[in-house]
């Protein structure tokens, strides 16, 4: 790692002074088998065939990871989402009195679901129904896990108090307690690798995140630009047995201040030109609006070479 954190880290410098780099550039992201790996390995796919840019994912635990190394210049780009580019920017949540005021936005790229993934044999049908119930918590290395979670259950007015707290450091932590037995449910991703091999061992489902008008505006408060997102049964996804209403977010690409205008820029117009080749990549990229990539958010500050593309593309004025 630390040899391609060094690569990295002359590629900023290199791309300041002659545009798209030519040293490997890294996208910190989730480990693999999560849907942000896939994710950010698509990114990269399409930033070397369609960019010029010599881009790789590199899977480092979680954002409380690669986010600080991104703000410190050791990687170039990473994955993230409208609420945790906030915190990150600000120092607040998952990031609370830590700020990272180097980190910017490259991209929004993607609508993201989240929910609760219970057996598909439990008597869960609500949010409510895990009170008393073994569950997650803690999240040592996925702060940002905690921070989804505990929006959620104040949603549904609870928090970890009504629950019987299982520690763990990371989602994949606690998907292999949920096959085992050991806790009710867990928080992750419909149609993530993790999900996809915990469904084969044992079959599990999503149930709805609270509704209504004061659950949305506690979850809105807890974390800026989320929304209730629909995820409706399909062949992809097995594990959504009916439809569900589970926590939304758009999926971003986070960049370094320093990364060259021309980098950032060229890696942006190469996602916004090749959503059918994104899209053979993963199949999450069939939700990709190029039209979206631009969205803003209040505290999260695009780059600058960013901005450049959108103008010329007519999405930011």
């Amino acid at each position: 790692m630390k040899r391609i954190l060094t690569a990295v880290t002359m590629a900023i410098g290199l791309g300041a002074a002659s545009g798209a780099a030519a040293e490997p550039v890294a996208i910190g992201t989730l480990p693999q088998g999560s849907l942000g790996y896939s994710i950010a390995s698509g990114v990269a796919q399409i930033a070397a065939e369609k960019g010029g840019i010599n881009a790789r994912a590199v899977g480092q635990g979680g954002s409380s990871v690669f986010i600080p190394a991104l703000n410190n210049g050791e990687i170039a780009f990473a994955t993230s989402n409208t609420f945790e580019a906030v915190f990150a920017v600000t120092g607040t949540g998952n990031f609370d009195g830590r700020p990272n005021p180097n980190v910017r936005v490259a991209a929004f790229i993607q609508p993201f679901a989240v929910g609760f993934m219970v057996a598909a044999d439990s008597d869960i049908q609500t949010v409510t129904d895990l009170k008393g119930r073994d569950f997650p918590v803690g999240y040592a290395r996925q702060g940002l896990v905690k921070v989804m979670q505990d929006a959620i259950f104040a949603a549904a007015d609870m928090s970890e108090d009504d629950l019987r707290g299982v520690p763990v450091a990371n989602f994949v932590e606690a998907a292999n307690l949920l096959t085992q037995g050991e806790v009710s449910g867990v928080l992750l991703a419909p149609g993530s690798g993790v999900v996809k091999r915990t469904h084969a061992v044992r079959p599990v489902r999503f149930i709805s995140i609270p509704q209504g008008a004061e659950a949305n505006a506690i979850i809105q408060d807890q974390l800026p630009g989320a929304f209730v997102r629909r995820v409706e049964p399909s062949d992809r996804l097995p594990e959504i047995a009916e439809a569900v209403d589970l926590l939304g977010y758009q999926y971003a690409i986070l960049t370094h201040k320093d990364v060259s205008d021309d980098t950032v820029y060229a890696l942006v117009k190469a996602l916004y030109d090749n959503k059918d080749a994104l899209v053979e990549t993963h199949g999450s990229f069939r939700a990709f609006t190029p039209a979206d990539m631009a969205t803003q958010i209040d505290g999260a500050p695009f780059h600058p070479g960013a901005v450049r593309f959108y103008r010329e593309a007519g999405l930011l004025d």
